[in-house]
């Protein structure tokens, strides 16, 4: 119990994004789960690619 309590606090690595929607541009801080999410062939996020600001 006490372990999932922590979890909750814990503070994800976010990384400046560049994220691409076939239309427009835009400037996130994402964590790496939410990248890997939007790069994924999902129908969400179809046609969307998200790149690390260190990656471009």
């Amino acid at each position: 119990m006490i372990e999932k309590i922590k979890n909750l606090f814990k503070k994800e690595e976010t990384f400046s994004c560049i994220v691409f929607d076939g239309q427009k541009m835009k400037y996130l801080d994402l964590t790496q789960k939410q990248i890997d999410e939007i790069n994924s062939d999902k129908k969400e996020f179809e046609g969307w690619s998200a790149y690390k600001k260190d990656e471009c």
